[in-house]
């Protein structure tokens, strides 16, 4: 059977992605999740079901192991070119709403970021009270046109220095003009490109030429989906890979399962730390499996500590 549709215009890719997530909400074991149990959900043949998990997985809807859910099956954005070019394409029915995008859009880097405007001047750029402002980037929120992030810092001793004016993204949903697409390694959207170039910085033994182009895309696709629904900052999600220190001299074994030893765990929600909300380091998290405080105060619930995931996942 050869499937002519993109994923997120086919029923059974829809349903059988539904289907998945509802199970993985449910704390359901994928491998007691059969192919037949997901046909007969969806209402197609065995044999057509594996067609449509095939497509799942490549397109970065589902992990390698076929049941895992990432990507919801949505259509995707039409492509920017620049910040400016296109908040014009968005079809925005709140004029408020429009003015604030417009005022990101202008005052955006070359990476489609704000930086260091604090809100009572951007609020002041569009015409607006600082309340104002913080409600109609709500709703901007929501409809995940951009993104607000905490812009913390440390000094050189490794302690929180404070916090600057909160960061403004544009979430483009495709490439920044190019601006991220490394070789031709990187995703067609804006997560995956960001998800490759902080592999890349970070973690490059999960984006070299002797991985597997299945696990390398795969790899990217699972970093994507924390920062576009588990909303991780990607200066959290780079100390999360950094705090274990891997040098490849020999080769990793399972660079695949390596990487996935220290992220969240899928679908996971960041919840910031006290430290990354005050600049005062507080109750530290703990360790999901040892229970122990985490060295780095910025670490979220829900993770191992470098020396679990040293155990759990081997490098040599």
């Amino acid at each position: 059977m050869q499937h002519l549709k993109a994923a997120a215009g086919c029923n059974p890719c829809r349903s059988t992605w539904s289907y998945l997530r509802e199970q993985y909400l449910a704390d359901v074991p994928g491998s007691a999740i059969t192919v037949t149990m997901i046909a007969t959900e969806v209402g197609i043949a065995p044999r057509t079901q594996r067609v449509h998990l095939t497509v799942l997985v490549e397109a970065g809807h589902l992990d390698m192991d076929r049941r895992t859910p990432l990507h919801p099956v949505i259509p995707p954005p039409p492509p920017p070119t620049t910040p400016g070019r296109w908040a014009a394409t968005l079809t925005l029915t709140c004029d408020t709403c429009r003015r604030v995008l417009t005022v990101v859009a202008e005052l955006a880097g070359a990476d489609w970021t704000t930086r260091g405007i604090p809100r009572a001047d951007l609020a002041r750029y569009a015409r607006m009270t600082p309340k104002t402002w913080t409600v109609h980037v709500g709703h901007l929120e929501q409809a995940q046109i951009l993104r607000k992030e905490p812009d913390s810092y440390r000094a050189d001793d490794g302690r929180w220095a404070g916090s600057r004016p909160d960061r403004y993204v544009l979430l483009s949903g495709s490439t920044f003009d190019a601006l991220l697409t490394t070789g031709a390694q990187a995703g067609a959207r804006w997560f995956e490109n960001a998800a490759y170039e902080l592999l890349t910085e970070v973690a490059p033994w999960a984006t070299g030429s002797k991985l597997l182009p299945s696990d390398r895309q795969a790899l990217v696709r699972r970093v994507a989906g924390h920062m576009e629904y588990g909303r991780y900052p990607r200066d959290v999600l780079r100390r999360m890979i950094a705090r274990r220190t891997i040098r490849p001299h020999h080769g990793i074994t399972d660079a695949y399962a390596l990487l996935i030893s220290l992220l969240p765990p899928p679908m996971s929600a960041y919840t910031p730390s006290m430290g990354e909300v005050t600049g005062v380091v507080g109750r530290r998290a703990h360790c999901l499996t040892c229970e122990r405080p985490h060295e780095d105060a910025a670490m979220p619930e829900g993770v191992m500590c470098s020396d679990c995931a040293r155990t759990s996942a081997p490098a040599f």
